[in-house]
């Protein structure tokens, strides 16, 4: 198994190879980023963590993600103070642009997971621009499910291990909270309407709550942790319901769009979309969150040149 992180002199980058490398999923990790310095002391500290096992950490250029198995793509622009991680299309398109174009010369047979947001348009981007097959691309949402998980444990006094829950839709404001899917020890549970508005109320204030620290910096190890899950269900074929960002071609009444869905991950990325009946009031704000990324995907192919 060969990994490649781009944009892995950040701390989303730097985590993430870092969990990957220490939970052994990899035989060789490149980390390629143009901040050599960066890259070269996370290269050697990630190297002395891992000592004494078998896996491979090196400093790479973009010849070097040659043969990869995955590509985890988390570069992008930085700002200091963001209301929406939508104001990053603008940046953040022509850097996936090239980085499709690279991949698509060095490595057109990997998987391609990306974090960087807005991720459903920069999915979407990679998609149009690398020529990959739509299941070899992955959008990275996982954190979504992860916060949503933890917020109904707390709201219900049960151990967060305990509780499962899927968002789906946008990976922002619009995202769909799917309260019809939590479940507590594999069972489902009501969870009254009072509870439901709390939580919704909770999740803009997640990114305010980041950006309010004013630190520049990312959920690294919460997604390390994520992608490392992706990873692992990849490489080990699980079959795996893991939601994320991907291409819809019909699924949900959608095309040319990139959406968190419930997906079933396994060798060679994408082996199902789950089409789930969703409760009424769920339906409808998932038509919301699709009018909101048609938005995103819409300035995405004007800026491609490209019209569907």
């Amino acid at each position: 198994m060969k990994i490649t992180i781009i944009g892995a002199a950040g701390s989303l980058g730097s985590c993430a190879a870092f969990n990957i490398a220490v939970h052994g999923l990899a035989d060789e990790i490149v980390m390629i980023d143009p901040r050599q310095n960066m890259l070269t002391h996370h290269v050697m500290d990630i190297g002395t963590a891992i000592s004494g096992q078998d896996t491979q950490v090196r400093a790479g250029s973009d010849e070097d993600m040659s043969g990869s198995d995955i590509i985890i793509v988390t570069a992008g622009a930085s700002r200091d103070a963001i209301a929406s991680r939508r104001e990053f299309l603008p940046d953040n398109l022509p850097i996936i642009r090239d980085i499709a174009q690279k991949i698509r010369q060095f490595s057109p047979e990997a998987v391609v997971i990306t974090t960087t947001t807005p991720v459903g348009a920069m999915n979407y981007t990679l998609y149009l621009c690398s020529t990959l097959d739509r299941r070899k691309l992955i959008g990275y949402t996982l954190n979504d499910s992860i916060r949503f998980r933890m917020m109904v444990a707390e709201a219900l006094g049960v151990k967060s291990s305990q509780v499962d829950g899927t968002v789906i839709g946008e990976h922002g404001d619009s995202q769909v909270l799917l309260f019809s899917s939590i479940r507590v020890n594999g069972k489902p549970v009501p969870v009254s309407e009072d509870v439901k508005r709390d939580i919704r109320q909770q999740v803009p204030n997640i990114l305010r709550s980041h950006q309010a620290l004013k630190t520049g910096l990312t959920s690294g190890w919460t997604s390390a942790v994520g992608l490392a899950e992706m990873v692992r269900a990849i490489d080990k074929n699980t079959g795996e319901m893991i939601p994320c960002s991907v291409v819809l071609d019909g699924e949900y009444g959608c095309h040319g769009l990139s959406m968190t869905v419930p997906a079933i991950l396994g060798q060679g990325g994408v082996l199902d979309i789950l089409e789930w009946e969703l409760a009424a009031d769920e339906q409808e704000g998932l038509e919301h969150s699709i009018d909101v990324l048609k938005t995103d995907m819409h300035y995405v192919e004007k800026t491609l040149g490209i019209s569907h």
